[in-house]
């Protein structure tokens, strides 16, 4: 099986936000990325955290919000990237009455363990 849609994809219930991961874990193993969907709550935000051993891209689907990496704020809004440095803390923010989503991937892959 090479696919995975939404539906069979393993959902995290975390705080701020539901992940949704397509690739990695158990649903569709790789030996190289994790990648999923990530819905942040309206006018929440997610607890500020580093990934110390990976690199982390978001691709906003829609919402609005920031992202605060390494202290710089960065407007999040449909059609937007944003990288994450290993090692860099980084926060994702809804300004929104609506959802904010994201599509993410992480290299190398992210069990998510410990994930607030």
């Amino acid at each position: 099986m090479y696919a995975k849609h939404k539906s069979d994809a393993r959902t995290l219930d975390l705080p701020g936000r539901l992940v949704h991961v397509f690739v990695g874990l158990d649903k569709l193993p790789s030996d190289r990325m994790t990648v999923g969907l990530t819905e942040v709550h309206p006018e929440t935000e997610m607890t500020p955290h580093t990934h110390d051993d990976k690199e982390e891209i978001i691709f906003v689907i829609d919402g609005y919000g920031e992202a605060i990496v390494g202290g710089v704020p960065e407007v999040l809004e449909a059609n937007t990237a944003v990288i994450f440095p290993i090692g860099v803390e980084h926060v994702v923010k809804n300004k929104g009455k609506n959802p904010l989503r994201f599509v993410f991937m992480f290299n190398p892959t992210h069990d998510f363990e410990g994930a607030r």
